[in-house]
């Protein structure tokens, strides 16, 4: 049978799980079951920390208008100091964003502002939903903006670019000069002496759209340059004037929250409710599915199978959860749909469990949560299916093994990015996808194919 792992004793009894070799004079029996799921659609305000990019504008989707603005700090350089400082005077400020693709209408124009943070700093520790209050950060008046007029961009023009070294092409860059009075006021401000210090002085960026509602950018990296010069005295030579710069970054050093605002949620989230052999997880909307194991009808029907009265130490080979997605390659009768594709990374984790794994910045567990990467496999003709697979064997022992058993265990599933050690592929980070995308699944009230949970265990009583 190989290994088996301890699941429960029935009847309510727990019993330690000995050898993994059973006795040959032990009465075993080998069951396999299949527990049907409950699925539904929900929402929530996410939470995601140092997210890896950003969305940026408006759009329309299916699922409703998608609005999309940024909070960020930017990283302090500590102990830096300017060359020649009793001689440095500030050139300018300017901000870059960089962007490799949208979403909607390239060819729309939007106009970007930036603001900068006047009220409150985002503290390091603490955990933000993307639809934290504004006003409690930034005043948005015209005090606060520090770009003298919007940056109108069109998406699919490229205005300006930088040439990416790590995969040696050319990415578009929006480069915004901040207004003089700004770059005076920050070039002054020149405590470095450590990241609390400087956030004081300068308590980060609120960058935003106030026009134009056809297309999200996706930006990647987020860089203010501050521009200066010096003079350098040479002896026995004239002194010559020295021409500089100094980046901060928007890095997973310091707090950034992606801000998004849905008009229309509730009303897509409960019209979408309705569709009963299909669920949705959609990003970045937050509408989420929710999945209900029922635990209670599976303590009942391992004591159904094996008998109430009899005691028999209860293992369990696997216990798989295959869950189906309705994706369709793009045909030249059929094109894809632009706002349908499946997320590459989906994380199914305890519903009470979401909140604190992204606030605490967690690594998936085989009790708390776990990552599946979207399978492909073709049939005899060539069309592919594809699919997120579950082993839910150490997660369901944990709860059956408890003094205390719950009665039902929800899961949501959350579209994720993950990162991973090159050598050893362990995940050493996991993130809320930032991207828009809509998985499409098979639902647990499917007529066609509903969704279940595969069991396989052992119980076995010894004779003597």
């Amino acid at each position: 049978m190989g290994s088996l792992l301890l699941l429960m004793g029935c009847s309510g009894n727990v019993i330690d799980a000995g050898s993994s070799t059973l006795n040959e004079e032990d009465d075993i029996r080998v069951l396999s079951d299949t527990f049907a799921i409950v699925s539904s659609l929900d929402s929530c305000n996410a939470i995601s920390l140092t997210p890896d990019s950003f969305l940026l504008g408006e759009c329309d989707t299916h699922f409703g208008t998608i609005r999309a603005d940024l909070l960020t700090q930017l990283a302090c350089p500590e102990g830096y100091e300017y060359p020649n400082v009793e001689t440095a005077e500030v050139d300018s400020v300017c901000l870059y964003l960089y962007y490799r693709s949208w979403y909607g209408d390239g060819n729309t124009p939007l106009g970007i502002t930036v603001h900068e943070m006047d009220k409150a700093t985002l503290q390091a520790y603490e955990a933000y939903p993307n639809t934290l209050n504004l006003a409690d950060y930034c005043s948005m008046n015209e005090a606060s903006k520090i770009v003298a007029s919007s940056r109108i961009v069109v998406p699919s023009v490229r205005t300006d670019s930088a040439y990416s070294s790590a995969d040696q092409s050319y990415i578009s860059c929006i480069r915004m000069r901040l207004t003089d009075e700004f770059a005076q006021r920050f070039f002054q401000a020149r405590d470095f002496s450590s990241q609390e210090a400087f956030n004081q002085q300068f308590k980060g960026l609120y960058i935003c759209t106030d026009f134009g509602a056809g297309s999200i950018l996706h930006v990647t990296d987020i860089t203010m340059t501050v521009y200066y010069h010096f003079t350098m005295a040479r002896p026995g030579v004239k002194d010559s004037i020295v021409h500089d710069s100094k980046s901060f970054f928007a890095n997973e050093e310091v707090r950034q929250v992606n801000r998004y605002t849905y008009p229309d949620r509730q009303a897509v989230l409960q019209q979408y409710a309705t569709i009963t052999d299909t669920s949705y997880i959609v990003s970045p909307a937050n509408i989420y599915t929710r999945l209900s194991v029922r635990l209670d009808s599976i303590y009942q029907r391992m004591d159904d199978q094996l008998g109430a009265s009899e005691e028999y130490r209860v293992y369990v080979n696997h216990a798989n959860l295959t869950i189906d997605v309705l994706y369709t390659d793009s045909t030249k009768d059929r094109p894809r749909d632009k706002w349908e594709k499946p997320a590459a990374y989906m994380m199914l984790i305890k519903e009470d469990k979401f909140e604190s794994f992204f606030a605490n910045n967690e690594r998936p567990t085989d009790t708390i949560a776990l990552v599946a990467a979207l399978a492909t496999k073709a049939d005899s003709l060539n069309n592919p299916t594809y699919s997120y697979t579950y082993n839910l064997s150490d997660m369901l022992a944990q709860q059956l093994r408890a003094t205390e058993k719950e009665e039902v265990l929800n899961f949501m599933l959350v579209p994720v990015t993950v990162t991973a050690n090159s050598s050893t592929s362990a995940i050493t980070s996991v993130k809320q996808q930032q991207t828009i995308s809509t998985t499409r699944i098979r639902s647990a009230n499917n007529t066609d194919k509903p969704m279940d949970i595969e069991v396989v265990y052992a119980g076995f009583r010894n004779k003597h």
